[in-house]
């Protein structure tokens, strides 16, 4: 067994980054242009709303499920495998035509095991990195660096090829991120006496009232990034631009994620979270009304894309770095799975639901989306506090 102390940096980073890169190919291939391919299928925007909705409204229950066994056990990885087989699969049963409730079942199956892997990953990197926690970035722009690489190569693709390529591809991804965890280090395992001793320990010192606030933050957040994240697509589409000119500025906004990503560590310690989350949101409002206005205009859609870096890189960096410091080492793994549960679960269903009902093809939805990243910004500004020491 590697012991992960001993790893310099580039190391752990070789280890790590791979997992991160298909993973989020795999986010690329499903997240951008699902409502494409169930339109594609004769479903109506409700329908889609409803099952988008309930893709990332699995994240309520399916993270703290893999989460109790992964603390029962003291092992991550084995889960983390077992989770990208059944992806696997469920994506190739997409490609069976069926009705509405058929594709709400095989995508909300997928979802589940899409949700219960990620905090699971997200665990293991901490881990692994250790002393090197700040850095994290430097790991996680991989996973944004392989984004901007398959939904730039998608956009083009669907303009020649029918959209049922798909979940072929996503497949072959889940067999690809299943190969990566074999080159993560094994966990360091505690003695069950041993981590029931050091959470009854460490949970009297977790803050939990700006765990709440952070919590309250992410939910609106995310019902802000709904919209985008379902009907992006379909509202470019529908203005008249090419699949491949949307796969680009999707692209180029994960491309302006990445710079973030690179940066973030140095701007943790110049600034406080407090300040770079309300910046973040406060220019995620602007983004999401100059949203709701645009016509044809391919520079200011890039404008637009480029806000991408905060709206996304930055308050997702707070998000996990915050998280990191409000849980003790033996609680990350619940911490990341309230995380995930919070945003893209409660927040993501809730903002897919509304946004399929007020979707009509027009830039509206995406007012209500500067709404609730108004009121996400009002209470970062005001609710964030210093957080209480751990002792």
């Amino acid at each position: 067994m590697t012991d992960t102390i001993t790893l310099s940096f580039f190391q752990k980073s070789r280890r790590l980054s791979p997992m991160y890169a298909a993973y989020f190919m795999l986010f690329g291939v499903f997240t951008p242009y699902l409502a494409r391919y169930l339109t594609a299928q004769g479903l109506t925007p409700q329908q889609i709303g409803v099952i988008v909705a309930t893709v990332f409204g699995v994240n309520v229950f399916a993270p703290f499920l893999f989460t109790l066994i992964s603390d029962r056990t003291g092992q991550r990885l084995p889960l983390i495998r077992i989770g990208y087989v059944l992806m696997a699969i469920f994506y190739l049963l997409a490609l069976k035509s069926g009705d509405f409730f058929w594709y709400l079942t095989v995508f909300g199956l997928f979802g589940v095991f899409m949700s219960a892997v990620l905090p699971q990953m997200e665990g293991v990197a901490m881990n692994v990195l250790g002393a090197d926690k700040s850095r994290y970035g430097q790991i996680r722009l991989w996973g944004s660096a392989g984004y901007v690489v398959i939904v730039w190569t998608l956009g083009a693709a669907l303009d020649r090829y029918p959209v049922t390529i798909l979940p072929v591809i996503g497949a072959a991804l889940c067999a690809l991120m299943w190969a990566s965890t074999w080159l993560i280090p094994k966990e360091t395992r505690l003695k069950p006496g041993d981590r029931r001793a050091s959470k009854g320990l460490e949970n009297a010192f977790i803050d939990w009232p700006q765990v709440l606030v952070l919590m309250a933050v992410v939910f609106l957040w995310q019902l802000g990034m709904a919209p985008y994240n379902t009907f992006f697509d379909l509202f470019l589409k529908g203005l008249g631009f090419s699949a491949a000119t949307i796969g680009f500025l999707i692209s180029f906004g994960s491309i302006c994620e990445i710079v973030v990503f690179l940066l973030i560590a140095n701007w943790f310690q110049r600034f406080s979270e407090r300040l770079l989350i309300v910046v973040a949101l406060a220019v995620t409002v602007m983004r999401w009304v100059l949203l709701a206005n645009l016509e044809q205009s391919f520079a200011l859609a890039l404008l637009i894309q480029s806000m991408h870096a905060l709206t996304f890189g930055v308050v997702h960096s707070v998000a996990i770095h915050r998280v990191g410091r409000l849980f003790p080492p033996s609680r990350q793994g619940f911490g990341q799975g309230l995380y995930v549960s919070t945003g893209m679960g409660v927040g993501l269903i809730c903002g897919n639901l509304i946004a399929g009902w007020l979707w009509q093809g027009t830039g509206a939805v995406f007012w209500f989306a500067g709404a609730m990243a108004l009121v996400a910004t009002l209470l970062a500004y005001f609710g964030f506090k210093p957080i209480r020491s751990q002792g």
